[in-house]
């Protein structure tokens, strides 16, 4: 059979599709980590993949079938490893800057390769296109700002006052 590529659509979770988000787990050592992505699908996805041949176990949840797919950052050739391809609806590249990382509950379209393999067919993860994001948000709420401490000002301005200035030859202390 080769080579088969299909395209599954679901609910996206735990999407570490970027350079700066890669599981870096002890286990990924060779490849250098993995990028990762969890699919909750229907049974009518469910079974473009099984029917691709690929022996990706799923695990029933509320909702469907929960799947995990990975790429590794390093593979035996260039083209097994890498990043994999992130769009957004239109189809254009995925921007982080702009769109900022792909939050759990977003909807999207994974492009997978099921490979013949021994001792069970092999599934590497190609790409995916987000087509509703949720904003990832850290447990820190990323909302706010990135100190450990909440804005008790009350809105109002820091009446911190500038430092005054010291005498050359004077000591401080």
């Amino acid at each position: 059979m080769a080579t088969r590529d299909i395209i599954i659509e679901g609910t996206l979770e735990w999407a570490k599709l970027f350079e700066q988000n890669r599981d870096r787990a002890q286990f990924h050592e060779e490849t250098d980590g993995a990028y990762k992505i969890t699919v909750t699908m229907d049974d009518a996805n469910l079974k473009i993949l099984q029917d691709a041949g690929s022996a990706k176990g799923s695990k029933k949840v509320d909702g469907g079938h929960m799947v995990t797919f990975s790429r590794p950052h390093k593979g035996r050739e260039d083209w097994m490893g890498g990043p994999p391809v992130v769009a957004d609806i239109s189809g254009k590249p995925w921007s982080l800057e702009e769109n900022g990382l792909i939050g759990n509950g977003s909807k999207g379209r994974v492009k997978l390769s099921v490979f013949d393999s021994k001792p069970r067919n092999g599934t590497r993860l190609q790409g995916v296109q987000i087509t509703e994001h949720v904003v990832y948000e850290s447990e820190g709420n990323s909302s706010q700002s990135s100190s450990m401490f909440e804005d008790l000002s009350g809105g109002q301005a820091s009446s911190k006052e500038p430092p005054k200035e010291v005498e050359a030859d004077s000591i401080p202390f």
